[in-house]
């Protein structure tokens, strides 16, 4: 695939603009976008062929990057009714040239088909266009960073007069001067004829003439009246160019038994033109693109040229590989021998070192008497702040245990002497009942003063008034008069 096509596939479709090309027998004809209002432009054909006239039309706008929805005229492809030869989406674009190859005369190798299911009689609606130009406007489009998105045709892009939703008519000519008759089932071409014998002289509508139209129009009709089993013809669009649309529905729809109404898509231009203008939506023909990747023909893969190239690449890259590792391992020596030289001066530094720090090394009897300095004077350390702690106890006297006694006071206990020492504690005093003392001693361990106490002996007596008094011998516990 060329370059210019690789990138306009990665080109995202909103930074591409979409340029409308209708190439017909009698003239090319071109729509594009500037500055969001649409343009079109033609070119007759005289002495070149049609595809040189898109070219240069291409070339006059200065069309690049962008997207070409290219539309047939008639006289550039064929249109065939055949039996619905059953193929699916997959095998249609391959399969379908040999089960037309009985109605043309073209090799299948040499034609383009697509087509869709027709909803009249279970047939197929098939179309055909030659390859090569096709190909070579796709070459000719990626020197322009072009890409031919898609092909279409005439009778097709018709459907944008109808209403998608429903099976409508569409009446038209086409710059040659034939009047052709369409039908769209929700916007699929499903009927399509030439009306002949039908001449309009310049833009007169003669009654003569309208009622032989109306005629043709009420045949076809008919038989589609036959032929359509889901849905019938509801309206019938006039798109007649040269001739009055309004005046031309109003006199048929006096005549037909269907509404008539005139195109209002577009207001002026000739039929192509209005061609070139609905090609500009990318939806405006959804069932057929006669145009696929696979049709541009590929290069051979492995060339001579290629290989000469290859080799001469691959060796340069090998002497570019080799030099760079001949940099890198004399880079290396280089490192390597300053390396060497510092480690040489650095165990000679470390020799010289040594030897002064052996004649720094202090002496046995040295060592061992700063050891014992250094004992002592933890001893002593110890010492002065067990002193240190056995003031602080003095100076704090034994308030704490006071205000905890207070903190536990009860109704049911009271106190008449209290005897307390560094080690123990003594209380004497009268109690309500025996077991208000157990309870009053379990109190004490919610004051830390208090918990520490451990009472070796308790005594309950009663006094000379029948009163119930007690004797509390209490002592710190193992280790906390230290």
């Amino acid at each position: 695939m060329a370059v210019p096509t690789l990138l306009a596939r990665f080109s995202s479709s909103r930074q591409r603009n979409v340029v409308s090309l209708v190439v017909s027998a009698s003239q090319v004809v071109i729509g594009f976008r500037v500055d969001g209002s649409e343009q079109v432009d033609c070119q007759p054909i005289t002495q070149s062929d049609p595809w040189t006239a898109a070219l240069q039309l291409l070339k006059r706008h200065e069309i690049t990057k962008s997207d070409i929805h290219l539309v047939l005229g008639h006289g550039l492809y064929q249109t065939l009714l055949i039996d619905d030869p059953q193929l699916s989406d997959e095998d249609k674009r391959a399969a379908l040239p040999f089960k037309l190859k009985d109605f043309i005369s073209d090799s299948p190798s040499d034609i383009v088909a697509d087509g869709f299911s027709s909803p009249i009689a279970n047939r197929y609606q098939a179309f055909v266009c030659h390859k090569l130009p096709l190909i070579q406007l796709s070459h000719a489009l990626e020197k322009r960073q072009c890409q031919l998105a898609n092909v279409s045709l005439e009778d097709v892009v018709l459907r944008q007069w109808t209403q998608l939703d429903k099976t409508e008519m569409v009446l038209t000519r086409d710059g040659q001067g034939m009047l052709q008759i369409a039908v769209f089932d929700q916007g699929k071409l499903c009927f399509q004829r030439q009306v002949r014998g039908v001449i309009f002289e310049g833009q007169q509508l003669q009654p003569l003439v309208v009622d032989d139209l109306a005629l043709e129009i009420q045949r076809s009709l008919d038989y589609l009246r036959s032929q359509l089993k889901n849905a019938q013809v509801s309206g019938l669009v006039v798109g007649v160019q040269n001739i009055d649309d309004t005046e031309l529905a109003f006199q048929l729809s006096s005549r037909l038994t269907v509404a008539v109404r005139p195109q209002t898509l577009f207001d002026s231009g000739e039929h192509h033109q209005h061609i070139a203008l609905a090609a500009l939506n990318r939806e405006c023909s959804p069932d057929i693109n006669l145009f696929s990747d696979d049709l541009t023909p590929r290069g051979a893969l492995l060339t001579f040229e290629k290989m000469v190239v290859t080799w001469g690449l691959t060796g340069l890259l090998i002497v570019l590989v080799a030099a760079y590792q001949q940099w890198q391992l004399a880079q290396s020596d280089k490192m390597l021998s300053i390396a060497t030289q510092e480690q040489s001066t650095a165990e000679s530094l470390s020799n010289q070192l040594n030897e002064q720090l052996k004649l720094h090394v202090p002496s046995l009897n040295l060592v061992n008497d700063v050891n014992r300095t250094e004992e002592a004077i933890a001893a002593k350390r110890k010492a002065l702040e067990a002193v240190r702690q056995h003031d602080i106890a003095l100076q704090q006297g034994y308030a704490s245990v006071f205000r905890a006694l207070s903190d536990v006071s009860r109704r049911d206990i009271s106190v008449s002497d209290i005897a307390i020492s560094q080690d123990a504690l003594d209380v004497k005093g009268l109690a309500a009942t025996p077991s208000s003392v157990p309870a009053w001693l379990q109190s004490f361990q919610t004051q830390p003063p208090l918990a520490g106490r451990v009472f070796e002996q308790m005594a309950l007596s009663r006094d000379d008034n029948n009163r119930l008094s007690f004797s509390l011998t209490s002592k710190h516990e193992k280790g906390e008069a230290l």
